[in-house]
Protein backbone atom coordinates (compact mmCIF):
# COMPACT_ATOMS: atom_id res chain seq x y z
CA UNK A 1 0.00 0.00 0.00
CA UNK A 2 1.52 3.05 -1.23
CA UNK A 3 0.62 6.42 0.20
CA UNK A 4 0.86 9.80 -1.32
CA UNK A 5 0.88 13.34 -0.54
CA UNK A 6 -1.91 15.26 -1.66
CA UNK A 7 -1.61 19.10 -1.60
CA UNK A 8 -4.16 20.94 -0.05
CA UNK A 9 -7.38 21.42 -1.26
CA UNK A 10 -7.63 24.71 -1.14
CA UNK A 11 -5.75 26.94 -3.66
CA UNK A 12 -3.18 28.97 -2.51
CA UNK A 13 -2.17 27.52 1.06
CA UNK A 14 1.09 25.40 -0.23
CA UNK A 15 2.45 29.06 -1.40
CA UNK A 16 1.74 30.65 1.32
CA UNK A 17 3.25 27.84 3.65
CA UNK A 18 6.45 28.10 1.52
CA UNK A 19 6.65 32.17 1.78
CA UNK A 20 5.66 32.00 5.66
CA UNK A 21 9.07 29.41 6.18
CA UNK A 22 11.15 31.90 3.97
CA UNK A 23 10.09 34.56 5.96
CA UNK A 24 10.95 32.95 9.29
CA UNK A 25 13.97 32.21 7.92
CA UNK A 26 15.44 35.13 6.89
CA UNK A 27 14.42 36.49 10.07
CA UNK A 28 16.46 34.04 11.79
CA UNK A 29 18.99 34.31 9.91
CA UNK A 30 19.44 38.57 10.46
CA UNK A 31 18.66 37.84 14.17
CA UNK A 32 21.74 36.03 14.30
CA UNK A 33 23.66 38.17 12.29
CA UNK A 34 23.43 41.02 14.23
CA UNK A 35 26.18 41.01 15.60
CA UNK A 36 28.96 39.05 18.22
CA UNK A 37 28.03 41.25 21.22
CA UNK A 38 24.09 41.11 20.63
CA UNK A 39 24.37 37.47 20.60
CA UNK A 40 26.58 37.46 23.49
CA UNK A 41 24.62 40.10 25.50
CA UNK A 42 21.59 38.01 24.82
CA UNK A 43 22.89 34.59 25.58
CA UNK A 44 24.61 36.03 28.71
CA UNK A 45 21.12 37.15 30.03
CA UNK A 46 19.32 33.88 28.97
CA UNK A 47 22.85 31.79 31.14
CA UNK A 48 22.96 32.75 35.16
CA UNK A 49 26.77 32.80 36.38
CA UNK A 50 27.17 29.71 38.63
CA UNK A 51 27.01 30.44 42.25
CA UNK A 52 30.02 31.02 44.21
CA UNK A 53 30.48 27.84 45.81
CA UNK A 54 29.35 27.57 49.51
CA UNK A 55 32.76 27.03 52.21
CA UNK A 56 31.12 25.52 55.36
CA UNK A 57 32.29 27.74 58.43
CA UNK A 58 34.45 25.21 60.68
CA UNK A 59 35.70 27.11 64.18
CA UNK A 60 38.57 25.69 64.60
CA UNK A 61 39.91 27.65 67.72
CA UNK A 62 39.66 25.19 69.84
CA UNK A 63 41.04 21.97 67.11
CA UNK A 64 43.59 19.93 68.93
CA UNK A 65 46.18 19.92 65.88
CA UNK A 66 48.26 16.51 65.67
CA UNK A 67 50.32 14.79 63.39
CA UNK A 68 49.04 12.60 60.49
CA UNK A 69 50.48 9.77 62.13
CA UNK A 70 52.69 8.83 64.78
CA UNK A 71 55.62 7.64 61.74
CA UNK A 72 55.18 11.08 61.11
CA UNK A 73 58.47 13.32 61.51
CA UNK A 74 58.13 16.44 63.91
CA UNK A 75 59.85 18.27 60.92
CA UNK A 76 56.83 17.67 58.75
CA UNK A 77 54.87 20.44 59.12
CA UNK A 78 51.29 18.61 57.71
CA UNK A 79 48.49 18.41 60.92
CA UNK A 80 44.81 16.85 61.29
CA UNK A 81 42.43 17.77 63.44
CA UNK A 82 39.32 15.80 64.61
CA UNK A 83 36.22 18.33 64.64
CA UNK A 84 33.50 15.90 64.93
CA UNK A 85 32.06 12.45 64.93
CA UNK A 86 28.34 12.08 63.77
CA UNK A 87 27.52 8.68 65.32
CA UNK A 88 23.92 9.16 63.32
CA UNK A 89 25.85 8.44 60.43
CA UNK A 90 28.71 6.86 61.22
CA UNK A 91 31.04 10.19 60.47
CA UNK A 92 33.81 11.30 61.34
CA UNK A 93 34.93 14.99 60.48
CA UNK A 94 38.72 15.96 59.83
CA UNK A 95 40.58 19.28 58.58
CA UNK A 96 44.00 18.86 57.40
CA UNK A 97 46.26 22.03 57.41
CA UNK A 98 49.52 22.09 54.75
CA UNK A 99 51.87 25.20 54.51
CA UNK A 100 52.17 26.62 51.17
CA UNK A 101 54.02 24.88 48.34
CA UNK A 102 53.99 21.76 50.44
CA UNK A 103 53.33 18.34 49.10
CA UNK A 104 51.42 15.91 51.21
CA UNK A 105 52.32 12.49 52.04
CA UNK A 106 50.27 9.87 49.85
CA UNK A 107 47.67 8.61 51.48
CA UNK A 108 44.31 6.50 50.90
CA UNK A 109 41.04 6.05 53.50
CA UNK A 110 39.38 2.36 53.70
CA UNK A 111 36.20 3.83 53.69
CA UNK A 112 34.20 6.42 51.42
CA UNK A 113 34.31 10.40 52.19
CA UNK A 114 34.01 13.66 50.61
CA UNK A 115 36.63 16.40 50.91
CA UNK A 116 36.10 20.50 50.40
CA UNK A 117 38.67 22.88 50.18
CA UNK A 118 38.04 25.45 52.60
CA UNK A 119 41.19 27.52 52.47
CA UNK A 120 43.82 27.92 49.89
CA UNK A 121 44.56 25.95 46.46
CA UNK A 122 45.31 22.10 46.58
CA UNK A 123 46.56 20.50 43.37
CA UNK A 124 45.68 16.90 42.99
CA UNK A 125 47.00 14.34 40.83
CA UNK A 126 44.10 13.13 38.77
CA UNK A 127 43.40 10.26 35.62
CA UNK A 128 41.18 11.31 32.96
CA UNK A 129 38.90 9.53 30.99
CA UNK A 130 41.70 7.87 29.10
CA UNK A 131 43.64 6.55 32.08
CA UNK A 132 46.03 9.53 31.24
CA UNK A 133 47.83 11.06 34.13
CA UNK A 134 46.53 14.85 35.14
CA UNK A 135 46.41 17.45 37.70
CA UNK A 136 43.26 18.83 38.95
CA UNK A 137 43.55 22.65 41.06
CA UNK A 138 41.34 23.35 43.20
CA UNK A 139 40.56 26.16 45.03
CA UNK A 140 37.89 27.27 48.38
CA UNK A 141 34.94 25.51 47.65
CA UNK A 142 35.81 22.72 45.94
CA UNK A 143 33.89 19.60 46.65
CA UNK A 144 34.86 15.69 45.77
CA UNK A 145 33.39 12.32 46.36
CA UNK A 146 36.51 10.01 47.44
CA UNK A 147 35.59 5.86 46.66
CA UNK A 148 37.44 3.65 49.63
CA UNK A 149 40.98 2.82 48.95
CA UNK A 150 41.09 6.02 46.14
CA UNK A 151 44.94 7.29 46.48
CA UNK A 152 45.06 10.27 47.60
CA UNK A 153 48.40 12.41 45.51
CA UNK A 154 47.85 15.87 46.66
CA UNK A 155 50.28 19.31 47.01
CA UNK A 156 49.46 22.98 48.20
CA UNK A 157 49.82 26.49 45.95
CA UNK A 158 51.92 29.34 47.09
CA UNK A 159 49.81 31.82 48.60
CA UNK A 160 48.47 30.66 51.84
CA UNK A 161 47.86 27.60 54.16
CA UNK A 162 45.52 25.16 52.89
CA UNK A 163 42.79 23.41 54.92
CA UNK A 164 41.19 20.04 53.62
CA UNK A 165 37.94 19.36 55.45
CA UNK A 166 37.30 15.62 55.06
CA UNK A 167 34.24 13.76 56.07
CA UNK A 168 34.73 9.97 55.90
CA UNK A 169 32.00 7.23 56.65
CA UNK A 170 33.94 5.31 59.30
CA UNK A 171 36.87 6.22 61.32
CA UNK A 172 39.46 8.46 60.68
CA UNK A 173 42.23 5.72 59.94
CA UNK A 174 44.53 6.62 57.04
CA UNK A 175 46.36 4.66 55.32
CA UNK A 176 50.10 5.48 54.28
CA UNK A 177 52.53 5.01 50.96
CA UNK A 178 55.86 3.40 51.85
CA UNK A 179 58.16 6.47 52.79
CA UNK A 180 55.50 8.63 52.67
CA UNK A 181 57.35 10.73 55.51
CA UNK A 182 61.12 10.30 54.60
CA UNK A 183 61.21 13.98 54.52
CA UNK A 184 59.16 16.74 54.53
CA UNK A 185 59.01 18.19 50.57
CA UNK A 186 58.75 21.89 51.12
CA UNK A 187 58.91 23.37 46.77
CA UNK A 188 60.04 26.46 45.28
CA UNK A 189 56.83 28.78 44.77
CA UNK A 190 54.75 28.22 41.48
Amino acid sequence: MSREWNAPSRPGVFPRLIRTVRVVAVAFAAALSAGCSTYESAVGTLIPEAPAPRIPQIDLTNARWQKLSPAQPDSNPVRVAIVARDEKIGATRVVIKAPPNFTLPTYWLSARGTYQVLKGTFVFESLDADGKPGKLTQGPGAFALLSPNLIQRAETLGGDEGLLYITVYGDWAPSFAEGAFAQPTLRAGY
